[in-house]
């Protein structure tokens, strides 16, 4: 918001958050202990990082970098992977852009500081999205992936064979995702780690492979991220730092962009 404030949804509540000099303030229509669940701050993320260091001492400014970060806990998959079916070969306002327009096709849920919010739609009402209404939304190609990922996610269970994913070996579960129309490899490892709690997926961006190669790959830095070199950095990642893989991944990601 323009005051500096957050206001967004998570599933089937919506958050109104600020900082103050005590910490974050908020208001919600959610219980007082959904918001901590979503940020979680039930973890410890300094001993994340002392993981992270024990592993990979070179990590120590790039974790001063990543300072302040968290990884969130969001209660939605579905939520979640469609919208980063918008992400991919896009920028962060487009994105946003895309993302509050799905959103507006979901169910009114609360009117708040002149802001009417939504429940993100169903995987019936994503499914049953017109192509052109999408690409007038500017969606692009998206447009038809959208409603076609849906449709196969509903084909092959909806929601509980979504959620079953977060139950499923990582391996198993990224082979899964890949079959469902607009998933690659680095999509497929976002869902899995943000969403589906696999916190030893390992998305490789641009900006992930750009800070591997210059601490380890440094060959690499000028080649192509093919599906061999996407797989070993992933490996790489979880032979080093185990089930703090996911989090080094988000530690160098921050720590990049930042430094860009």
């Amino acid at each position: 918001m323009p005051d500096g404030r957050w206001l967004g949804v998570d599933g089937d509540a919506w958050f109104l958050v600020a900082e103050s000099p005590e910490g974050l303030v908020y208001e919600s229509d959610a219980p007082p202990e959904r918001l901590p669940a979503l940020l979680r701050f039930d973890e410890d993320v300094e001993a994340w990082n002392r993981d992270l260091l024990a592993a990979a001492p070179e990590f120590g400014p790039r974790v001063a970098a990543a300072r302040g970060l968290r990884m969130m806990r969001p209660s939605d998959p579905v939520e979640e992977a469609f919208c980063f079916l918008c992400t991919s070969n896009n920028h962060l306002a487009r994105i946003g852009a895309m993302v509050r327009s799905l959103a507006s096709l979901g169910e009114p849920m609360a009117e708040v500081q002149g802001h009417t919010l939504h429940r993100f739609p169903t995987l019936e009402r994503l499914a049953a999205v017109p192509e052109p209404a999408l690409r007038a939304q500017g969606f692009g190609y998206r447009a038809a992936t959208i409603p076609r990922a849906a449709e196969a996610v509903l084909t092959r269970g909806g929601l509980d064979w979504f959620q079953g994913l977060a139950q499923r070996p990582r391996a198993e579960a990224h082979r899964a995702l890949l079959e469902l129309p607009g998933v690659g490899p680095k999509l497929a490892d976002c869902v899995l780690l943000f969403a589906l709690g696999h916190l030893d997926a390992v998305p490789v961006d641009t900006h992930v492979w750009r800070g591997y190669c210059t601490a380890y790959e440094p060959d690499w830095t000028y080649k192509s991220v093919t599906a061999r070199r996407y797989a070993a950095i992933g490996d790489a990642f979880r032979a080093r730092f185990g089930r703090r893989a996911g989090w080094a991944q988000q530690v160098l990601f921050v720590s990049e962009l930042r430094a860009r």
